[in-house]
């Protein structure tokens, strides 16, 4: 069957439902104004903005140990951009947003990487490809390592959880 109308919309138990976008930088709220900026959105809701169809939301990361962790170590990382898609929202806008997201924060002089089950469409597969792989000589992640860590952190499903 062909999608003559473009994507379908999100369903709830979409892969493109959210995303998280970790950032190596403290106060996540100025890296929302800073983002805010930069994207151009005049709306102000403190910590949250609306990129398309996708709300994004800067919290500190619950996961964060207090050392000053290696670029490829973004699990650690200070910030986390929490970005949840409004239900109904075609996967391809989602990417979209969430692309818009990813390189503001690139252009802006943050380390970004985003972390969620459709980075392989995004640029340098989320961000993964911009941190070499300690020790692998590459200009990037290996493809043998590329997804280590999806099964580390379900992304939106970080609160709460224990592991």
């Amino acid at each position: 069957m062909t999608h003559d109308r473009g994507p379908s919309p999100l369903g709830p138990d979409s892969a493109y439902s959210d995303a998280s976008i970790y950032v190596d930088a403290e106060a996540a709220p100025r890296v929302v104004d800073r983002l805010r900026d930069a994207l151009g959105l005049v709306e102000d809701d403190g910590a949250e903005l609306v990129v398309g169809p996708v709300r994004v939301e800067g919290e500190p990361n619950d996961y964060v140990t207090g050392w000053r962790a290696h670029p490829f170590d973004f699990l650690e990382w200070p910030t986390v951009l929490e970005c949840e898609a409004v239900a109904g929202a075609p996967a391809e806008e989602v990417v979209q947003a969430v692309t818009a997201v990813l390189e503001a924060l690139w252009r802006g002089g943050f380390k970004a990487v985003a972390a969620c089950d459709f980075e392989d469409e995004l640029p340098a597969r989320g961000g993964i490809a911009r941190y070499p792989l300690p020790g692998s000589g590459s200009g990037g992640a290996g493809a043998s390592v590329s997804s280590w860590w999806k099964n580390l952190i379900s992304p939106g499903k970080r609160k709460g959880r224990l592991l």
